[in-house]
């Protein structure tokens, strides 16, 4: 179920453009259950050409925060740096940027998903 919910929330995403974007509220911070979903992007037009991996981080993050996310790669965990430029929220999904979502419809970067998430 929630990797229907990842993809449902991309595919919104990319179908409906800035539209689809500002749809989300953005908060300074939130609770996470400590996993997500990193989805690094390869190329904006093309959701085909991103790449998705289970990830662990902490049960508060605060906007501006430099995360140590634990990445599961290649069958292993591996410890990456991630530092969160924007949070933003949609119900009980949360989207932590790599980059700031521009209001004029800019490409989107990195980010990781998270669900249930909530704002603190």
């Amino acid at each position: 179920m929630k990797n229907f919910l990842i993809v449902v929330s991309l595919w919104l995403f990319f179908s409906g453009g800035a539209g689809a974007a500002q749809q989300f509220n953005y908060v300074t911070a939130v609770a996470t259950p400590g996993e997500g979903r990193l989805i690094t992007m390869e190329d904006y037009w093309l959701v085909a050409l991103s790449d998705t991996y289970e990830i662990r981080l902490p049960e508060e993050v605060d906007e501006g925060q430099k995360l140590d996310i634990k990445v599961f790669h290649d069958g292993k965990w591996q410890q990456e740096l991630f530092i969160v430029r924007a949070i933003s929220i949609h119900n009980d999904l949360c989207r932590l940027h790599a980059q700031h979502p521009s209001k004029d419809g800019r490409f989107p970067s990195n980010a990781i998903y998270v669900q249930p998430c909530h704002s603190k």
